[in-house]
């Protein structure tokens, strides 16, 4: 049986999913956005819903109809965390956002951002920061537009996974430092532009954007991303 998640008042249920729920969160993937991830097998979902995973799902009476799925890499090497320069105890801390993903039948209700809302703790307590990381297709505005809501910045694009252009985003989350002020507003879609000024190291932010815009500017010298870009750009 599912396990009850922390929720508001609503007539849809939370809960956090088991690997019962693999066949459900398959079929949903697919209804709801077919090729515009990369192909997640079995084994991929079993490891959303195993124990290096937690899953939250949106339930209508017993039919799933939007799923929240994140995975903890730890020091393997499939972290996200290894190519921005992380290490040690800093890779126990990293999560990676897997999926958010939600019936179409169902969208328009904020429910993405209901079940971020389901989890949105701190992860790692231990930790000084807990280091989130998701990557998104270049061609998908509507996931663009909904990590930006949930506070991730966008840091650097490259192919990835299916050989499709996809976006490495980072959270910034309380405690992370201080955001800047200023910069330059880049269409969503404007690629070419978010490329020159990421490669400056530059950031992508999810603060101060206008409609159909991102608000890029170089990080405060010495907040959490810019010591984690300027790991990457010397390494």
């Amino acid at each position: 049986m599912a396990a009850q998640a922390r929720t508001e008042g609503s007539p849809l249920r939370l809960a956090v999913l088991d690997g019962s729920w693999a066949p459900a969160i398959a079929a949903l993937q697919n209804a709801a956005i077919g090729d515009r991830m990369y192909p997640v097998n079995g084994g991929q979902i079993a490891e959303m819903l195993g124990p290096r995973g937690l899953t939250v799902g949106a339930l209508a009476s017993d039919r799933l109809v939007g799923f929240f799925s994140l995975l903890f890499p730890g020091r393997q090497p499939e972290s996200m965390g290894l190519p921005f320069g992380l290490v040690e105890e800093e890779l126990d801390a990293v999560v990676h956002w897997t999926a958010v993903i939600v019936d179409p039948a169902f969208r328009g209700q904020r429910l993405q951002q209901r079940l971020v809302a389901a989890v949105d703790w701190r992860l790692f307590p231990q930790s000084p920061h807990d280091y989130g990381f998701v990557t998104v297709r270049a061609d998908n505005p509507p996931s663009l537009r909904s990590m930006l809501a949930c506070g991730f910045a966008m840091v650097w694009a490259a192919p990835k996974f299916d050989g499709h252009l996809r976006h490495t985003l980072f959270r910034i989350t309380p405690g992370d430092g201080e955001i800047p002020d200023g910069g330059e507003m880049v269409a969503l879609m404007d690629l070419r532009r978010q490329l020159e000024l990421m490669a400056r190291g530059w950031i992508g932010w999810p603060q101060g954007a206008a409609a159909g815009h991102v608000r890029f500017a170089p990080p405060v010298p010495g907040c959490l991303v810019d010591r984690i870009r300027a790991r990457t750009r010397s390494g």
